[in-house]
């Protein structure tokens, strides 16, 4: 049994705009263990260099570094090379990288955000190393989180932490109070509310005036709703415009159901007024149900209400779909990628492939626990994390939409303020689409 665990609290606020930005959610920094056998591993076998060398690894200094410093230590007893972090202001991490890419001025190795868009941002065709068909890399990375990474059967980058997740949040007092428990289907979640709002409880709280909240519902929604009608077939379309996002009946219903649930009720008063501070503090004190939300609730719940508090009171569970429980949305960790220019590559090559080998990612979770990426990894966790761990397991999780397509959902935010206030389904899901064409239009994107 894996024991309780706070999930760490790095970048809670930025991996929120990140994940609903796409840019990378993450959530997440990690890796996860029961990687690549040593015979596979070209590291596990490596032995110390004659000429020990130094490398570079770039990193946001956002970010809590205690996890790869202790692997870079075991590294260096193993091989006698040296890693030497490199921190850049987090705020500006994107420029900075592309300007030592632009000045030819590459690190050896570097974390970046999740997903294509990077590779787009990084002309990764010309600049970075190829993974796809790297021995010891992939043998045991959750598939979904592998395919998060794939572009023209492509990988410039190799994901190491932990995933995100994105979904409902529930105080499980609320429920026993109401005498309900978590959903089997969609229609029972709207009956579940109905009877939390009737025991005098708001059943969902909507950060409306932050602006971003309101994204998660259709993030969630759409592994559930969207994904099994277009497939992946469908997803591909999406990324070289032979499908619009307006065209998909079961994007609109998305928006259906947020007006239904605003129309009977089952939001707070004043919902354009709500934030994701005031949430946090309904939801703790037991006057909120439940919240479409992002994993960051974990560690503020932590720090307002305790450990105790996030262990026995916090429960979450997929959108559920028409006929079952739904698809668990998660988010793929940030990635670690090596510019083929780099002055010692080959060593960077081998140190991910160090980095990935089953004592060092335990290692790394140890230091910093969060939801494995690896089969077989272990990781201490907390129950509410258990819970989305058990989905992964199953087969019955599915990275966020926006890690997954390489045009963004810009100004989504603003699409759903307006949308709360007007409620014109037709306008907000055709200024949806609009957006995301013009996106992908201003990267020239192919068929864009």
């Amino acid at each position: 049994m894996r024991k309780s665990r706070a999930l760490a609290s790095v970048m809670v606020l930025a991996v929120s705009a990140a994940a609903l930005a796409a840019c990378g959610g993450g959530n997440g920094n990690n890796n996860a263990g029961g990687a690549s056998s040593p015979a596979a591993s070209g590291a596990a076998s490596a032995k110390p260099a004659k000429d020990p060398v130094t490398l570079t690894f770039v990193i946001s200094n956002t970010e809590d570094t205690t996890a790869f410093t202790k692997i870079f230590d075991a590294y260096q007893q193993k091989t006698g090379n040296k890693v030497e972090l490199q921190a850049l202001p987090g705020g500006d991490y994107d420029n900075l990288i592309k300007t030592r890419f632009s000045t030819q001025d590459f690190p050896d190795l570097f974390l970046m955000q999740p997903g294509t868009k990077q590779y787009v941002k990084l002309r990764a065709d010309e600049t970075l190393h190829e993974w796809s068909n790297e021995a010891g890399v992939w043998d045991n990375v959750i598939d979904s989180i592998k395919q998060a990474q794939v572009q023209d059967d492509k990988i410039y980058g190799v994901p190491y932490g932990s995933t995100g997740m994105m979904g409902v949040f529930y105080n499980k007092d609320v429920f026993a109070k109401a005498g309900v428990n978590p959903p089997t289907n969609y229609a029972d979640l709207v009956e579940i509310a109905k009877k939390i709002k009737a025991a005098g409880v708001t059943p969902f709280y909507e950060g409306v005036k932050d602006a971003w909240p309101p994204q998660v519902f259709y993030y969630t929604g759409w592994v559930t709703q969207v994904d099994p009608a277009i497939g992946d077939e469908g997803v591909a379309k999406l990324n070289s415009n032979a499908l619009k996002l307006s065209d998909i009946p079961e994007l609109k219903d998305l928006f259906v159901k947020q007006k239904e649930l605003k129309a009977l009720g089952l939001y707070q008063d004043n919902v354009m007024s709500g934030t994701y501070d005031e949430m946090q503090n309904e939801f703790g004190e037991g006057k909120v149900g439940m919240t479409f939300m992002l994993d960051g609730i974990i560690s503020q719940l932590e720090k307002k209400f305790g450990k105790d508090f996030v262990a026995k009171s916090v429960g979450f569970f997929p959108f559920p779909s028409a006929t079952d429980t739904g698809t668990a949305m998660i988010t793929p960790p940030n990635q670690l990628m090596v510019p083929d220019k780099a002055k010692h590559a080959a060593e960077a090559i081998e140190l991910v492939k160090f980095m990935l080998q089953p004592e060092n990612v335990d290692l790394f979770y140890a230091n910093k626990p969060g939801i494995p990426i690896f089969k077989g990894a272990t990781s201490e966790l907390y129950p509410v994390q258990e819970d989305v761990k058990k989905y992964i397991d199953e087969g019955k999780s599915k990275v966020n939409i926006q890690n997954r397509l390489t045009p963004s959902f810009v100004d989504f935010s603003k699409t759903l303020q307006n949308f709360f206030l007007d409620g014109n389904i037709d306008k907000a899901i055709k200024e949806f689409s609009d957006n995301y064409q013009k996106d992908g239009k201003a990267k020239v994107l192919a068929g864009f």
